[in-house]
């Protein structure tokens, strides 16, 4: 009789185990895509460069659905060095970083979104940029023309 029930116990436990394991099958099939000025993304690197006192202009981030199905993106918050710096839930989701307080050096830049699917669990996407800023050339700040930057990493979980 103890073993029956205990495993009545384990079952449900059972039940929970399977139906998070399939999780991962329902997060959004998305491509995420950040347009920026003021700043320019080297290819052999992959970093992203700005002059002190140009500020980093987000201009767009945008999810790409790679299964056709709807998306859309909504809180949006932009970390310096795991520091939250800005939220947004206004489309087109953009952010201004200024840099004239940051000193030349690098530093971790990420932008964490939630994403909502049709037919998906909604979810977060993070993207990690590193960031150089570099001494001013010139007097005049640099001007950088609008690029769309690739991020070195980007995840999708659950919320």
């Amino acid at each position: 009789m103890k073993k029956i029930l205990y495993s009545l116990m384990f079952l449900p436990m059972l039940a929970i185990m399977s139906a998070c394991s399939d999780s991962d099958n329902d997060l959004p099939e998305v491509d995420m895509q950040v347009t920026i000025s003021g700043g320019i993304q080297n290819e052999d690197d992959n970093k992203i460069y700005v002059e002190q006192g140009t500020p980093l202009v987000v201009e767009s981030v945008t999810a790409i659905p790679r299964n056709g199905k709807k998306t859309t993106l909504g809180l949006t918050t932009y970390y310096l060095n795991g520091l939250p710096q800005y939220q947004t839930v206004t489309v087109p989701f953009s952010c201004t970083l200024s840099t004239t307080e940051l000193k030349p050096g690098e530093y971790s830049f990420q932008i964490k979104s939630a994403v909502y699917q049709v037919d998906k669990t909604a979810a977060f996407v993070l993207m990690s940029y590193d960031l150089v800023v570099e001494e001013p050339q010139s007097d005049e700040p640099a001007t950088y023309g609008r690029s769309i930057v690739r991020p070195d990493t980007q995840q999708l979980a659950e919320q």
